[in-house]
This record gives C-alpha cells, sequence and structure tokens, in this order.
C-alpha cells in the first residue's frame, strides 16, 4: 500500500523590522498627548474659519448700518423661542423696538414693541445689496439668517453708529487674525535666511548679518509704528502720496505691520546662526560636504530642518505678539478706519470713546473676548509644540 506523503511544512513567519517614525509624526503624537494646547488649536481653528466665513455667518454688512437715531447703542436683541399665549416652542422670532428717554438718567432707553407683528428668524436669506466675497475668491449674498425689515437682529448690539457689533466682530477677525500671521512668516523668512547664511559662512558675511541685527534692535518697533501709521495717514505727506493716496486704511495697517516684521527678525536670526555654527560640524553636514552637495543644499536641506523645533515655537509664539500690536494701534487710532475696515482693536476703542459710559452699553468690550482667546490659544499652541519638541518632556 502506497504510503501518503508527507504534509509540507510552512516556513516560519519572520517578524519585519518596523519602520521607525518620522520626526513629524513624532511631534504630532506627543502633541496629541498634551489636551490644552490641543484645545487650543480647535479653538484657533474654529477662529479662522469663522472669519473666513464672516460674510456668510453675519446678517448684516460690515459697514452696514440703519440712518435712524434709534439704532445708536441699541442692546442684544432678545430672540424669543415661546408662544406667551400657549407657552409652546415655536420658530424663534423677535420684536421691533421702539426707542424713549429714561427721565432720570437722560440715556437713550430700547423697549420691545411686543403690541407689535412677531418677526421671525429666515435662514439662508438673500441680501443683494450687500454681496461679500470668501477669501477674496467666490462672490455672493447669501447670509445664514436675517429678520424682514423694520425689525433688526443685533445678537451683541450696535455701536455708536447703528453697525451691528456682531457682524463687525466676524469681520474683524479677518483683519486680527490675518496680520500676525503674516508679518511674523516675513519676519521668519528674513530671520532663516540670514541666520543660516551667517552660521554657515562665518567671516564678512557673519560680522555684516550680526551688526545689522544690532542696528535693527536698537530701533524700537512701536514707535516705529506709530511713526509710520501717522505718516502714511497724513495726504500731504511725500509717503503717502508715493504708495498712493487710493490705498484703503487696512492696506496701509497691512504695509506697516509688514514693516515691523522686516524689522523683527533679528532676534530670530541671531539665534539660527548660533545652531547652525554647531550644527554645520555634524558628521552629516561633513558628509554631505564630501558628497559634492552644493552650499545652498547643504544649508537649506540639512542644517536648516535641525532648527526646526526652535522655529515652530517662535512661530507660535510671535503671533499673540503682533495681534497685540495690532489692539494697541487701532486703540490709539493708528489702524484701520471705522469707515471702510473693522479690527478687533478698533471695535475695543468704541467702548472708550468721549461720551460713553461702558455701564449703560457694556456690550461694546465684547470684542475683547475673541482677543483674549486668540492670545491664550496661540500661547497655549506654543507651549505644546516646545514640549511636543523637547526629547526630555516625552510620554
Amino acid at each position: 500500500m502506497p504510503l501518503s506523503p508527507a504534509p509540507r511544512r510552512l516556513p516560519k513567519r519572520v517578524a519585519l523590522p518596523r519602520a521607525g517614525k518620522s520626526q513629524g509624526r513624532i511631534v504630532w503624537e506627543q502633541f496629541r498627548k498634551h489636551h490644552i494646547a490641543l484645545v487650543g488649536l480647535v479653538v484657533l481653528a474654529l477662529m479662522y474659519i469663522v472669519a473666513a466665513f464672516a460674510g456668510f455667518l453675519s446678517p448684516y454688512g460690515m459697514n452696514e448700518y440703519r440712518r435712524s437715531p434709534v439704532s445708536a447703542f441699541m442692546p442684544p436683541t432678545t430672540v424669543h423661542w415661546i408662544e406667551p399665549e400657549t407657552g409652546r416652542l415655536t420658530r424663534p422670532f423677535v420684536y421691533a423696538y421702539t426707542s424713549e428717554r429714561d427721565p432720570v438718567t437722560r440715556q437713550r432707553v430700547y423697549v420691545e414693541d411686543t403690541d407689535g407683528p412677531r418677526f421671525p428668524i429666515e435662514f439662508l436669506v438673500r441680501r443683494p445689496s450687500q454681496p461679500y466675497s470668501i477669501l477674496g475668491i467666490w462672490r455672493s449674498d447669501l447670509r445664514l439668517f436675517g429678520v424682514q425689515e423694520p425689525a433688526r437682529i443685533h445678537l451683541w448690539g450696535t455701536n455708536s453708529l447703528g453697525k451691528d457689533l456682531f457682524s463687525r466682530v466676524l469681520y474683524g477677525g479677518q483683519v486680527s487674525l490675518t496680520i500676525g500671521v503674516l508679518a511674523v512668516w516675513v519676519s521668519l523668512i528674513l530671520g532663516l535666511t540670514f541666520g543660516v547664511m551667517a552660521g554657515f559662512y562665518g567671516g564678512l558675511i557673519d560680522d555684516f548679518f550680526m551688526r545689522l541685527v544690532e542696528v535693527l534692535d536698537a530701533i524700537p518697533g512701536l514707535f516705529l509704528l506709530i511713526v509710520l501709521a501717522t505718516l502714511l495717514k497724513d495726504p500731504r505727506n511725500p509717503l503717502a502720496q508715493l504708495f498712493g493716496l487710493q490705498m484703503t486704511s487696512a492696506q496701509t495697517f497691512l504695509m506697516v505691520v509688514m514693516v515691523l516684521g522686516l524689522v523683527g527678525w533679528g532676534g530670530l536670526a541671531r539665534t539660527i546662526r548660533s545652531l547652525v555654527l554647531s550644527l554645520r560640524e555634524m558628521d552629516y553636514a561633513q558628509a554631505a560636504k564630501a558628497l559634492g552637495a552644493s552650499e545652498a543644499r547643504v544649508m537649506f536641506r540639512h542644517l536648516l530642518p535641525g532648527t526646526a523645533s526652535y522655529v515652530m515655537v517662535v512661530l507660535t509664539l510671535a503671533i499673540p505678539g503682533f495681534i497685540l500690536a495690532e489692539v494697541g494701534l487701532s486703540f490709539l487710532g493708528l489702524g484701520p478706519s471705522e469707515l471702510d475696515s473693522a479690527s478687533w482693536g478698533l471695535l475695543l476703542r468704541d467702548a472708550t470713546a468721549r461720551g460713553v459710559s461702558i455701564q449703560f452699553v457694556p456690550w461694546l468690550l465684547i470684542p475683547g473676548i475673541p482677543i483674549f482667546l486668540a492670545v491664550l490659544c496661540w500661547n497655549l499652541v506654543g507651549d505644546g509644540l516646545r514640549d511636543a519638541f523637547d526629547p526630555k518632556k516625552r510620554r
């Protein structure tokens, strides 16, 4: 009887070595463990999304107001969800407001006209008279919500000109949040380029850049911004005529902050230079030179990535400084104009205007909330990145 063939042995499965994690993946895994920094990143992402879609989310245009004396300093509109007669939930609605003078304080008091008609809040309404653009690309007149005239919906009240504060805060984020990022990138690009060149070449190039940094550090940034903003806002000044009198206030202020970025790269360049001085003596840098790599490739492909941890922390911690610089200059009246732009600092200045008593119009302090949140969240993200890049603090 033929013997059955012996069962075939399967080869043992060999465990393949795991591929090493990249630096970016390690940093992201460590950053996710920093829960407070992760919350700050989410809040910042939401703030930038809201600012980008401010035209859609706001019920009114940035400078839209009703030409009526009873529209100034209106309190936040009360949104009703319950029918007074039956006590049941219903579609949200508002009443029109009437104005009268308080006989004691002589302040204007707004009262709901509950005897008048109800105005339901409508969603996805068209307003052809107030078009807007999203990211400067898409134009539309579609608004998320609104009410029919003569009623008005002001979730956060109005300012002295009767402009909707909720809409202006959303639009103001486009200026305040964007200026910080752009100015930091100007400073970052210049600081990285000149710092790497100074540390790599040394000698006369190093001396030139370091002396230039010392000159720039001697210039007070806030004083320079105030002088430039004053000169550029004066149409009789030759400097303003050189750049053109047709520039809007937002463009002028953006250029002023860019100038601050141009003179603010010195500290970053000095630190990058010291890092490159030590990195250029490493084995991988010497090997790249021996293999015939060009100087530009050695600087920007091999040495510059070694400064990534420091650069990322500086990037996130410097943005709040530029946001506060915008707030400070706008508060002093050197930022965007009330007529054609909006920023958080400009809105906050309304609370300290002459003749304004904040105890009667406390909603004018609302723009300080997004300023506080933006600065706090950027600092939290910077702390989280600093811990993620530090090998001693990894968990």
